[in-house]
């Protein structure tokens, strides 16, 4: 189903004949979905990729165009968007919103939504063989896309093909090989019991110098390491380190903490878009005195 070297996550519709959204994706990337709230009037699903840059969280979007929009498809895909705010790495949203993006209230709404959370349509001219901007790709305003294009309906679909690109590294992550034990699975008594029985509480003999000592301790222990938790070979991406998280990044986190639970109780507009306004700053901040330090 995915060419040589890929990997799908998917969603299929749970009734009904064809429809589903799925995310293919090179193999050797790390994936995992991504929770989001539940949407009854469209289709999604949300995944987070593991690059060699950082990670990339993409979401999957098909409303189906039998019927016109309602009021709820605005709450719930406000509530999925909202959701993805708090995501300081790039975030792509992309699918087919079956909104025609011209001069109409859907449109007019969709446009004010995006606007409040501060995010970007990026596809211009129609993507349906009918006409109309059916098919988006969404990020935040700080995340911009390079390279965007639409090839004319038709050719695979009655849908266009969007194509836009990242600035990231799809490359295989370096990885960093740890010899470690499993200490967490062996008990407290099982342990003792081990080392009453080695020779480490056997007689010494007094002709022994310290080196020899120390051998046989050294000996003694591995051997009962072996014998609970035998050492195995893990690979892991190496930690990054964050001198840069000085008190004015710990300040705006505090600010976008308290913005954040003054929205979660009024749901006031207002406050969701001093609350997406503070959080966007806040990781145009990090990115800036991450680079700073690079």
């Amino acid at each position: 189903m995915t060419p040589e070297g890929y990997a799908i996550l998917e969603t299929a519709r749970p009734s009904g004949r064809g429809g589903g959204v799925a995310i293919i994706y090179r193999k050797h990337l790390k994936s995992s979905l991504v929770s989001i709230p539940a949407s009854t009037t469209f289709e999604n699903i949300c995944a987070r990729l593991i690059t060699s840059t950082g990670p990339v969280i993409f979401l999957k979007v098909y409303r189906p165009g039998s019927e016109r929009p309602i009021t709820r498809s605005f709450e719930e895909l406000a509530a999925v968007l909202e959701s993805l705010v708090i995501y300081s790495c790039p975030v792509i949203v992309g699918g087919d919103f079956n909104i025609q993006m011209q001069s109409d209230p859907d449109t007019r709404r969709l446009n004010d939504l995006l606007t409040s959370l501060d995010m970007v349509q990026h596809v211009r001219g129609p993507t349906y063989r009918c006409g109309g901007t059916l098919d988006l790709v969404l990020t935040f305003a700080d995340q911009p896309l390079e390279g965007i294009t639409v090839d004319p309906p038709g050719a695979i679909s009655d849908h266009s093909l969007v194509v836009c690109q990242l600035s990231i590294d799809v490359d295989r992550p370096s990885e960093v090989e740890r010899l470690v034990r499993g200490w967490r699975a062996v008990g407290r008594d099982k342990l003792r019991h081990a080392l009453e029985a080695s020779s480490l509480c056997q007689p010494v003999s007094s002709t022994m110098n310290v080196d020899q000592l120390f051998a046989t301790y050294d000996a003694a222990l591995r051997d009962v390491a072996d014998q609970l938790a035998p050492s195995h070979v893990i690979r892991r991406r190496p930690g990054r380190p964050t001198p840069w998280f000085d008190a004015e990044c710990r300040a705006l986190r505090r600010d976008c903490r308290r913005l954040e639970r003054r929205y979660r109780r009024t749901q006031c507009p207002m406050d969701r878009h001093a609350w997406v306004q503070a959080t966007r700053h806040r990781f145009q901040t990090y990115r800036a005195k991450k680079d700073k330090k690079a």
